[in-house]
């Protein structure tokens, strides 16, 4: 029989049913057939058994639908289904983005006017950091009012990304609409005093905000107010950093250590590309480029190499930021039933630092990043340990904002100390440290490899990333956000109790799996010591 010939019966037979896809039920398993006779005289027609998410499925077809038909009625379903929600979310990550960029833009605006004017009081002879032994104890007592809790536990929440985190994992992202513009006012009270704080947490606070407003006007379910919410804080990252993509993947990737969550991707993407051009915050360095002064000519093998041992620094470097703002968490917390001294005392010990150290290292630093970025000063040795004392104390004993920017400090000044060490090129091995440190202490090692091709573009990205991730598995199991969930185990030696907050492991959370290299080690050194002592 000729295929032409055969293509004919097959429209003809097609005809004759007179197949209605609208006649369909949504679900084939729970269709009955009119009769009891009908059951037993028709044998319908079967679909293939179908995997669904690792669990096998059988799904018989009504009994007048041919198999073709069906399947084709169903594909075009998916794919309306797929249109519709794609528009749905491109429309509501537009107006996210919208919403935060032009958030973050107005409070850009006053924080920039408001460091401006604490600059300004130096003119009268005492430098405006000298405020802070008054403005902490404010920060502080403003909190307790507002949020009518514990002023020690205010301190600890008052960092804005961990703030939204927390809402994001254990409340859907709902967020009290008053507590909000009352932390902002105290991240902008903190920097005009002169506190080592960033401005990334309050945009991302700013995203979550609106995000949630929104929300609740178009009363959202809960998981779809979930991704809003992060999308919120996909925005507000992506306008504040001047980096659209690789800050929109990290208010993604900042919720758990070790998962992304896919559902959430695409409007987050639209989210960070609209409220970038909805603030227009520019990036904070231009794009390195070979060939302008500015890198020595390293081969492609020695530049790896270096690209991977820098890793490790920057990841210790991370490490020591993380351990001392643990450790003076600890110890500030036997002073709980005191906030407003120890609040006094973290302002004096900033205003003294300051003194000695230099005024470059108070609020956001911007002039020394700069200069660490593009190599046109020369950065004391040891800046970036001044940082990350000034950094701890303003968090941990009354100031207020996020902690990204001095990362971005803490990052470029290492990177620019161990480059004059090994007599390496400074600009590059600076934003080597820019990402690495980002993508250590914050556990965000994709966002941060994208960054580096931002920032430094196709010559020197690729290293800069390997760097970036490398950093990201000497830090551990640790994170500057304790309201981060530990997602994986950076080590498959390592059996770590997963899903839960990474500020609440212990050490003795984190167990050797039995058949490690270092637990059959240390196995065998304990059974030699006991050998040993017998």
């Amino acid at each position: 029989m000729s295929l032409a010939r055969t293509q004919a019966l097959l429209q003809n037979n097609f005809k004759k049913r007179r197949f209605n896809p609208m006649s369909l039920p949504d679900n084939p398993l729970s269709q009955e057939t009119a009769s009891s006779s009908t059951k037993s005289d028709v044998k319908p027609q079967e679909r293939p058994t179908v995997a669904v998410s690792g669990v096998e499925t059988y799904n018989p077809l009504p009994p007048d639908a041919p198999t073709e038909t069906y399947a084709a009625y169903r594909w075009y379903l998916e794919q309306a289904t797929l249109l519709v929600n794609t528009f749905k979310w491109a429309v509501l990550g537009t107006a996210v983005g919208i919403l935060a960029g032009l958030g973050v833009r107005l409070y850009l605006y006053i924080l920039n006017h408001a460091i401006g004017f604490g600059h300004a009081l130096d003119r009268f002879g005492i430098p405006h950091f000298w405020l802070l032994p008054l403005i902490l104890p404010l920060c502080v007592l403003l909190a307790h009012i507002t949020t009518r809790q514990k002023a020690h536990d205010d301190l600890e929440s008052q960092e804005g990304t961990d703030a939204v985190i927390e809402a994001i994992h254990t409340r859907s992202g709902r967020l009290d609409p008053f507590a909000i513009p009352v932390r902002l006012f105290l991240s902008i009270l903190t920097l005009f005093g002169g506190g080592s704080v960033g401005k990334e947490g309050p945009a991302a606070q700013i995203g979550a905000l609106f995000s949630s407003l929104l929300s609740d006007l178009l009363r959202l379910s809960d998981e779809d107010r979930r991704r809003l919410v992060i999308c919120g804080v996909s925005a507000g990252f992506a306008a504040v950093f001047g980096t659209p993509i690789s800050g929109a993947l990290f208010g993604v990737e900042v919720l758990y250590l070790g998962r992304l969550e896919y559902p959430v991707l695409f409007p987050c993407i639209v989210a960070g590309i609209v409220g970038h051009l909805a603030c227009g915050a520019s990036p904070p360095v231009p794009v390195l480029v070979p060939g302008n002064g500015h890198a020595h000519q390293l081969s492609q093998p020695m530049l790896v190499l270096l690209s991977l041992l820098s890793g490790v620094f920057f990841g210790l470097v991370a490490m020591l930021l993380i351990e001392t703002m643990r450790f003076l968490d600890q110890q500030l917390r036997r002073f709980a039933s005191h906030p407003f001294w120890v609040a006094v005392f973290g302002g004096t010990a900033l205003a003294v630092l300051y003194q000695l150290a230099g005024s470059g290292y108070a609020d956001l630093s911007e002039p020394l990043i700069r200069s660490a970025l593009e190599g046109t000063a020369r950065i004391m040795l040891l800046a970036f340990l001044v940082k990350i004392i000034a950094t701890s104390l303003s968090l941990k004993t009354g100031g207020a904002g996020g902690i990204v920017t001095p990362l971005f400090f803490i990052g470029s000044t290492a990177g620019a100390a161990m480059a004059q060490i090994l007599h390496l090129p400074v600009p590059l091995f600076a934003r080597f440290g820019f990402v690495a440190v980002l993508a250590a202490a914050a556990n965000t090692p994709i966002a941060a490899s994208v960054m580096a091709l931002e920032l430094l573009g196709g010559h020197f990205g690729v290293e800069a990333a390997l760097c970036a991730c490398t950093a990201f598995l000497i830090v551990g199991h640790r994170s500057v956000f304790s309201s981060q969930y530990l997602g994986y185990s950076k080590a498959a030696g390592l059996l770590p109790t997963l899903d839960v907050p990474i500020g609440k492991i212990v050490p003795s959370d984190i167990q050797l799996h039995e058949n490690s290299f270092i637990k059959r080690l240390e196995r065998a050194l304990q059974k030699r010591h006991g050998k040993e002592d017998n």
